[in-house]
């Protein structure tokens, strides 16, 4: 037994999502993954959405810890050292809103440290996109188009320049775009046309395929990005896939925890 991790808990946050079998497949299967990296750690999750939280206590009984309560729990079971390892795509309000609602209890610990987002860096966004690029076979002119949330936080600069950095890196048929904010559908729209591209297939940049992946994203509504696509000219194909269900970036978050730690994950995970 590492008798450091015997006293470390590594709580993964998330916003968490209501759709349970994208929530197996994802938020559950990294916190699996990280208990088997770290088998001698507490490993637990906690969301940061109270409606997410309530709705699946309410609906399915499953009860998921906030930040607060997460940290409480390792303090009743005599946790030294405590890290918080984001789900999150990158540096944004959702991870200041975490270190917020951890700050507290930072003095109530030996040690309490912040991982990094799955997107922190260039080789972060490298392993994303070589991920999805292997693990979506595209046909012959057809474009790969990632639907990301997007942010009002400056950060949200990251989604274009992980389509720059696409093309840079040899994938010149990934395009990214955001919900909420930019690069906009209408503006992805005109760069796959540009292209020349006649196809795509549409599929989500983020954790969980939840309800913006379900709706936004693949649903039938006049405004969802498939719609749109439709409109443009396109023959659209629509992948229902949280990035969580990719082996690669379920072990970036466990190299994240490892770095934050400063410790060597159990590598018997098969990441390749």
């Amino acid at each position: 037994m590492n008798t450091l991790l015997s006293l470390t808990a590594i709580v993964l946050v998330s916003f968490g999502t209501s759709y349970e079998e994208s929530r197996q497949a994802t938020i559950v299967a990294v916190e699996k993954e990280v208990q088997q990296a770290f088998p001698d750690a507490h490993v637990t999750s906690a969301y940061t959405s109270s409606k997410i939280r309530k709705k699946l206590l309410e609906r399915d009984g499953t009860k998921i810890f906030s930040v607060s309560e997460a940290l409480e729990d390792a303090k009743a079971k005599g946790c030294k050292t405590v890290l918080l390892q984001p789900t999150h795509m990158m540096y944004g309000l959702e991870y200041n809103e975490m270190k917020d609602l951890a700050a507290p209890y930072e003095k109530q610990f030996d040690k309490l440290v912040y991982g990094e987002p799955l997107m922190a860096t260039k080789d972060d966004i490298s392993v994303v996109l070589h991920a999805l690029s292997r693990g979506n076979k595209l046909e012959k002119k057809q474009a790969l188009v990632l639907m990301g949330h997007g942010t009002e936080y400056f950060s949200n600069f990251l989604y274009a320049a992980t389509d720059y950095q696409a093309k840079l890196e040899g994938y010149p048929n990934i395009f990214v775009g955001t919900v909420e904010a930019f690069p906009a559908c209408e503006d992805v729209i005109k760069l796959v046309k540009a292209a020349k591209y006649k196809k795509v297939l549409l599929s989500p940049l983020m954790l969980v395929a939840g309800d913006h992946a379900n709706n936004d994203m693949a649903g039938d509504e006049d405004d969802s990005w498939k719609k749109q696509f439709e409109k443009a000219g396109f023959k659209v194909t629509t992948k229902i896939k949280g990035l969580g269900e990719y082996p690669a970036i379920r072990w970036l978050y466990v190299q994240h925890a490892a770095k934050a730690l400063g410790v060597e994950p159990n590598v018997t995970i098969d990441a390749k």
